[in-house]
């Protein structure tokens, strides 16, 4: 099977997946640095994703994970090829995901005896990131930065990209200077490489966060430019985008919710199509409690924002809701992936009455092949999720079959009205069903229990984690364990 994080070959034809962990204060600081790093990494004919959380529940480290590969991918993966720690204080290295051929790049601590506490097999890089961020004045997001122009070094990345991105950092001397180190100092003893770029023009991709593809599908949704618009995107992509967020910004209100603290309302001009962010089904429920016939959609990805946005709308005009809410969970808001613009070009161009049958089927829009649901004889395991699981989920479904297990998946993208018809439809073809969460507080499937005349098993995160595609893998008595 092809891992989720591999010790690889530095070889242009290998399969690229790297999974990259920033720990300590001063990880969240680079969440918005990252991205102009994002896109040279983008320019190398990768697909990128970035998420902000806790190492280990509310009161933990903040990570910023980064995945970055040459085959599409759903989720933010497993394991931990590079750690870089940017703390005060040494990390607990058993809750990081390290193993033998992992990455460390940090700046020891004074104290001898902290060295002994790295893992055996790790790859370990000393940075003295105080002496290299100190002349600059830059804080904790100078020393991520510098850790970062350490690591760009170390994977290939092309001098004259890192050059152009510097003016774009929040601290640029900081980040020069862990370049001009590692250059001139370190010697390389990994076998991570970036691959070659792609010479044929390869996927042409933006980098889009949660909120940028909310504002866009608000703005896409009520452009008028509609024979123009997507040859628009393809030809001035950073045009198209500017010019739609200040549409955006120009009719979109946002609010905070009384009722739920932490909880951000979009909304358009009508009102009649909102967006919730780092809410729950019970928050839009009373958001949308004035409303005679509510339709929730859940978003799984931020390009499914844009998607579920502009199918909103599409049901407001069509007369068959007089209120939708698109549902973005916390573990979704604060993520940014890259996006192919050929993805993008087919939803603006899918405006209209025949986006329509995507949203009130129970199905994924996505592209799916005869193997996911037309099997000979019944399906051993299949699994249900809704929101931000079904990235994990997707990702788990191809690593089983990598293997030749006999799974299947379905995602379904309303919980209001909930699509019983169809869920009871996959029921019928699989021996198990099993539903994923993205957390402990969603509550998926006590709708489903109380729609469905089949019981579930019912899958969950440990409290203030995510699940991977490996828990899937291991934790579900597929055969592996």
């Amino acid at each position: 099977m092809t891992p989720f994080t591999a010790w690889l070959p530095p070889h242009p034809t290998k399969d690229f997946d790297l999974v990259v962990k920033v720990v300590g204060s001063g990880a969240l600081q680079l969440h918005q640095d990252w991205m102009p790093l994002a896109e040279v990494l983008i320019d190398q004919g990768l697909a990128v994703m970035a998420q902000c959380r806790r190492l280990n529940g509310d009161a933990d480290d903040v990570v910023l994970q980064l995945r970055m590969a040459v085959q599409p991918f759903y989720s933010m993966g497993d394991g931990c090829d590079v750690l870089i720690h940017v703390g005060n204080h040494a990390p607990e290295f058993g809750r990081c995901n390290l193993q033998p051929g992992s990455v460390l790049l940090w700046e020891p601590p004074q104290a001898r005896r902290s060295a002994s506490i790295v893992p055996e097999g790790v790859v370990t890089y000393a940075l003295p990131l105080t002496e290299l961020c100190a002349p600059h004045g830059e804080g904790m997001s100078g020393k991520g930065l510098a850790a970062l122009g350490v690591l760009l070094h170390l994977l290939g990345c092309p001098e004259d990209a890192l050059h152009r991105v510097t003016l774009l950092l929040a601290a640029p001397r900081s980040f020069a200077a862990g370049v001009e180190f590692a250059h001139r100092e370190i010697t390389k003893r990994d076998a991570y490489w970036l691959p070659l770029p792609t010479t044929d023009g390869g996927r042409r991709q933006v980098l889009l966060a949660s909120e940028q593809a909310m504002m866009l599908g608000f703005a896409v949704s009520s452009c008028e430019c509609w024979t123009t618009c997507d040859c628009e995107l393809l030809q001035s992509p950073a045009e198209w985008m500017a010019r739609h967020m200040g549409i955006a910004r120009g009719m979109v209100s946002v609010l905070e919710s009384e009722r739920h603290p932490g909880v951000q309302v979009y909304r358009g001009p009508q009102g009649k199509v909102i967006a919730l962010c780092r809410g729950d089904d019970a928050a839009m429920t009373s958001c949308l409690a004035g409303f005679q016939a509510p339709r929730i959609l859940v978003a799984a990805d931020v390009t499914d924002v844009l998607k579920l946005l502009i199918k909103g709308h599409d049901l407001i005009r069509s007369g068959l809701s007089d209120g939708v809410g698109i549902l973005i969970e916390d573990t979704l808001a604060m993520r940014h992936e890259s996006v192919e613009l050929s993805v993008m070009q087919r939803v603006v161009r899918r405006r209209g009455a025949d986006a329509l049958h995507a949203v009130m089927t129970v199905q994924s829009d996505l592209p799916v092949t005869p193997a996911d649901r037309d099997r000979e004889g019944e399906v051993d395991v299949g699994f249900v999720s809704w929101g931000s699981a079904q990235g994990v989920v997707r990702d788990a479904v191809a690593l089983c079959r990598g293997v030749g297990l006999n799974v299947a998946g379905l995602y379904p993208k309303a919980i209001a009205p909930f699509p019983t018809q169809g869920l009871e439809a996959f029921a019928r073809t699989v021996r198990r069903v099993v539903l994923v969460e993205s957390s402990q507080s969603h509550g998926y499937g006590e709708r489903l229990r109380a729609a469905c005349s089949f019981q579930p098993a019912v899958l969950t995160p440990p409290s203030g984690k995510s699940l991977t595609p490996m828990d899937i893998f291991l934790r579900e008595g597929l055969g592996t364990v």
